[in-house]
């Protein structure tokens, strides 16, 4: 590790030198390199997280780039997971990546999650969120997930066997829409909470607000905290619109 790259944060009382050391030792996964997931994976590889699993098989299209800031307008076409490899080694060349270039199934998520203390849950389909939270679930993994839509987002915590999981707050049964209507703030927005969440996890500092989803609006700035118990029935996770329900 260059010791100097983490100066800032290594003098933090609590965090010090141990702190990076725990991050340095870490590996986690982001599912999903898009608005969310791309900051999200910036930020943990600029904290000098030691491993990051970059999972996307899709690749840059324009309508990406008013939220996906690993990206620009010379990436046209190509690989989400192999560009942001590059982006994120030129930031830490003491980063370990490992890529995956490709759309997975449920089949495909143990074998990429077991060996991880934390899964960064990006993706923008509820069947996959849900698929994520079923493989973290039996293998005992905690996982953050992350939703945005239009000027709101939230994120959604879960530590096996200690809080409610995502099944607990939503099904299969709700609406998918076709292209997410958002402003890229919002997936920025959620995209440093996750962050945030798991940067305090890995160092053992603090544990993710499990079970709760944490709400974000830009229109009504501040935080909304809705807890949800194990089991309590479906609450609408990521709902079409949280200001005026």
């Amino acid at each position: 590790m260059n010791p100097e790259m983490w100066a800032r944060q290594t003098a933090i009382p609590g965090f010090g030198v141990e702190g990076q050391q725990r991050l340095h030792e870490s590996r986690a996964v982001v599912l999903g390199l898009g608005g969310v997931g791309g900051p999200a994976a910036l930020y943990l590889a600029a904290a000098g997280v030691g491993t990051l699993v970059l999972v996307d098989g899709d690749c840059v299209e324009t309508s990406n780039l008013n939220r996906q800031i690993l990206f620009g307008f010379s990436d046209m076409g190509g690989s989400k997971a192999h560009l942001a490899a590059e982006r994120l080694l030129g930031l830490n060349p003491d980063l370990k990546v490992e890529v995956v270039d490709t759309f997975v199934r449920e089949s495909d998520l143990e074998p990429l999650l077991k060996d991880s203390q934390l899964v960064l849950d990006c993706f923008d389909k509820n069947a996959d969120r849900l698929a994520v939270n079923r493989t973290c679930m039996n293998l005992g993994i905690p996982a953050v997930h992350g939703f945005a839509q239009d000027f709101s987002g939230e994120i959604f915590a879960v530590i096996p066997g200690k809080s409610s999981c995502l099944a607990c707050a939503m099904d299969e049964s709700f609406p998918e829409l076709e292209v997410t209507p958002v402003i890229g703030v919002t997936t920025g927005t959620v995209a440093v909470s996750m962050a945030s969440a798991a940067i305090l996890f890995l160092t053992g500092i603090a544990g993710p607000e499990a079970g709760c989803r944490l709400i974000y609006d830009l229109v009504f700035p501040g935080i909304t905290k809705v807890p949800i118990l194990k089991n309590s029935g479906k609450w609408p996770l990521h709902s079409p619109c949280y200001r005026f329900s």
